[in-house]
This record gives structure tokens, sequence and C-alpha cells, in this order.
């Protein structure tokens, strides 16, 4: 493995390194040895250190034969000096990261026959490293033959194993179903749409709900990759095998599936209901339940902004003067319960 060895760390100017070298572009040369007298404002340890910061920023070079005669350089040449053996140790840290890559990488084969061997015996595994959980979903993912599912808050899985358009286009390449639950697909042009557009031309179907759980996909109705969401707000990855509770999953996928609205045909209303009369009712079964505004952005996958715009709209259309009698009206109108929108 290559040598991990670093450069010593290059100091920083501090002003009185900085007065020095007014001091020496104003005078053509600082004579160390009078220190003092050099610099009256400088004391005897701010003047050494500031000549010994100059030195080896390369900022004053010492006279040949005359090591007490400093003369100031250009900054420049001396920059360039400076950054040459960090460019180096840059050079040095990618060539040692794509060693190490390939290392591991040639362990793989290894991975993938113990986990054929012993891990499938596993109802649950918790994957912690996302690079181990991606491989793994990888793998999982390259064996699909009857149904992708999907659950993915933007249209497209993001951060998680199942982070790349090219898995569900090999799916439906082998003949499986590809299914994806989302939030809202994006209406207007751009990569995203474009990807998604990709998906649906290969016979992938989409649809939105205005409320979704934490990203999944099931695989085969047998394996199912789950996100954690730990006290800290950082994610991990469970993969899940136990047959029971993956078709009580799929049930439940289901039943969210045949609630939710077909991309497409929700693109066609949108124009009429841009604000979208079912986040509305998402918003005010929140707030009846007490939901803060944080819990209600992260469950729509909006900005706290974004949510709170929509409670002042929905507390405008309601004309109530605070949350608990936006729910109240909300109850009598309809709202919680799947009703005409106010």
């Amino acid at each position: 493995m290559p040598d991990t060895t670093a450069p010593d760390p290059v100091p920083r100017l501090d002003p009185a390194a900085v007065r020095l070298f007014d001091l020496a572009l104003a005078r053509g040369r600082i004579d160390r040895s009078r220190r003092g007298l050099e610099a009256p404002d400088l004391d005897r340890e701010q003047f050494e250190r500031a000549c010994e910061v100059l030195l080896r920023l390369r900022l004053l070079r010492p006279v040949p034969q005359l090591p007490d005669q400093l003369v100031p350089m250009s900054p420049e040449l001396a920059a360039a000096g400076v950054t040459a053996p960090l460019e180096e140790g840059i050079a040095r840290a990618a060539e040692q990261v794509r060693a190490i890559r390939e290392e591991f990488g040639a362990l793989m084969p290894r991975y993938r026959s113990a986990r054929h061997g012993t891990a499938r015996r596993d109802p649950v595994e918790l994957l912690t490293d996302p690079v181990v959980a991606a491989a793994v979903f990888a793998e999982e993912a390259g064996h699909c033959r009857e149904e992708l599912f999907t659950v993915a808050p933007g249209g497209l899985p993001q951060g998680g194993p199942a982070d790349t358009t090219g898995t569900g286009l090999a799916a439906l390449a082998r003949g499986a179903r590809l299914r994806t639950l989302c939030r809202a697909a994006p209406a207007t042009p751009g990569p995203r749409r474009e990807q998604i557009n990709r998906l649906i031309a290969a016979g992938a179907h989409y649809r939105a709900l205005p409320e979704l759980p934490e990203p999944a996909t099931v695989i085969d109705r047998s394996t199912a990759f789950l996100t954690r969401r730990e006290p800290d707000g950082s994610a991990s990855t469970v993969l899940l095998r136990d047959h029971g509770a993956v078709a009580y999953l799929c049930q439940a996928l289901d039943l969210l599936w045949a609630t939710a609205t077909p991309c497409r045909a929700q693109h066609r209303t949108a124009a009429r209901d841009p604000a979208g009369s079912g986040v509305h009712r998402a918003v005010v079964r929140m707030l009846a339940e007490g939901a803060k505004d944080e819990v209600i952005a992260r469950r729509l996958g909006v900005s706290l902004r974004t949510c709170r715009r929509h409670i002042a709209d929905i507390l405008e259309s309601l004309q109530a003067d605070s949350r608990f009698q936006a729910g109240v009206l909300a109850e009598r109108t309809g709202l919680t319960t799947g009703g005409p929108p106010a």
C-alpha cells in the first residue's frame, strides 16, 4: 500500500509575519541579528516567530554567506514552492484511494460467496455502511425477476441502496414489473423528470401520495431494503428477509398503491390545483394529530418554509385564527376524512 506520510503542516501568515514582510519590502532586507531595532513594535518572541514563518513560506531567504540578512521574495514564486509538496501529497492520496478500492474490490467475490452460503439464513440484517448497502442491493436487485416495488418520495431513490435508474431498467428488461410510490413526480422538465420518463416508457408504473413512509424497496416480494433513521438524523439500511414480515410490508404497500394517484393524471390536474387538496388534507390531518411543523415538513418531504406556507394557506382558506380552530373547522368540512376541500 502506498506511503501515507503527510507533509509538514504549512504555517499560516499572522499579523506579525505580515508586518515583518512589509518592513523587508520597504528596507530591501531584514537584519535578523538586530531584532528590536529592525521591528521595534514586535517583541523578541514575535520577531523570531515571524522570521521563521516567512522563511518556511519562502517569502524571505537568507543572503548567501550572510545568514542573518533576509531579503524578500516574490509571493507568487513562494506560493509555487510551498504548494508543490502539497500537490504531490494530494496525488499520493488519490493513488492510495485507488489502491484501496482495488484491494477491497478484490474481496467482493469472497463476500458474495459467503453471503450466499450463510447470510441468507439471517431474517434481519442491519447495514450501517452505505457502500456495503449499495453493493448488497445491487447483488439482490440483479436477481430480480418478478417485481421491484420502491417507495421513493422524490420519484427516484436518492442516497439509499437503490441509487440508480439502471437498476430499474435492467429489471424491466428481464420482464419484472416496476412500481414506484412517490410524493409527486416533477412536472417541469429536468434530469429527474427525464429519468422517470425513461422508466415509464420502458414499462414502469408511478403513483403519488402526499404522505409516504421512509424510502424502501421490495424485491420479488421476498427481500426488502428499509431505511432506518437514527436519533442523530443519520440513516442506515435494514435488510429484511423474514417471510411473514416481508409479506406484511407488501400488503401495506399494496394498500397505499390502491389509494395513490397515477402520476400522469396528477400532472394533468396540477395546473387547476397547484397547491394540491390532497396535500392540504394531509397537513390538516397531521395538525389535528398535534404534529409539529418540522414533523409535518419531513413527512411531506418539503422544506419547513413550504410546510408553513401550506399551513398559512389552510388557516386563511378556513378563516381560522389558530391551528386548533383550523382542525375543528376542517373536521366539519370533511377535510380530515377525505371529504370535499374547503
